[in-house]
């Protein structure tokens, strides 16, 4: 599966490429399903494509947002200045499907993208390469539970050293 680098900077500075949004509530559980759902008739469309599940209204709103996207380099769509500089407009490239996650606890960039498969691939044995998904989703939405954990301890602890600071000064002001 192929596409020309003119149609991928077309699509990218038009962002005219097959997009999908699912909204869901922290709490809930997430629906991978729901994505990969939404996902599979884009990809059958053999061009650039994205569809994402925005956890609390997404990564632009402090929450997380779950992406499949259909691209030729791994960088989200999103990142158009970036691909125009890096694809060639008189050359073909091989489609690739990307995992993509963005939460301000997932890494200090806050994103994480992995190469999930050829588009070829996905469309041959969609249910194998779905179910490699869900699992690469689930491992980041497991570093993203231990990271908020950690946070919150160590905002605790800092909290607690900052109270035991402001005790040992009040008692030294009054041995003066």
């Amino acid at each position: 599966m192929q596409i020309n680098g003119q149609a991928i900077v077309e699509q990218i500075e038009e962002q005219t490429y097959a997009q999908e949004s699912l909204d869901a509530k922290d709490g809930q559980t997430i629906d991978l399903e729901a994505l990969l759902t939404a996902f599979l008739p884009l990809a059958k469309k053999e061009n650039l494509a994205r569809a994402a599940l925005l956890v609390d209204g997404g990564i632009e709103a402090g929450g997380t947002t779950l992406s499949l996207e259909a691209n030729v380099i791994n960088l989200p769509l999103r990142y158009a200045n970036q691909e125009k500089k890096l694809v060639y407009t008189d050359q073909d490239y091989d489609l690739q499907v990307y995992t993509i996650i963005d939460n301000p606890h997932v890494s200090k960039s806050q994103l994480k993208i992995a190469k999930l498969s050829s588009l070829a691939a996905l469309l041959d044995d969609p249910d194998g390469v779905m179910a490699k998904a869900a699992a690469w989703f689930d491992d980041q939405l497991q570093v993203i539970q231990e990271n908020q954990e950690a946070a919150v301890q160590a905002e605790k602890e800092a909290a607690e050293a900052e109270d035991e600071a402001a005790d040992t000064d009040g008692q030294d002001q009054k041995k003066d």
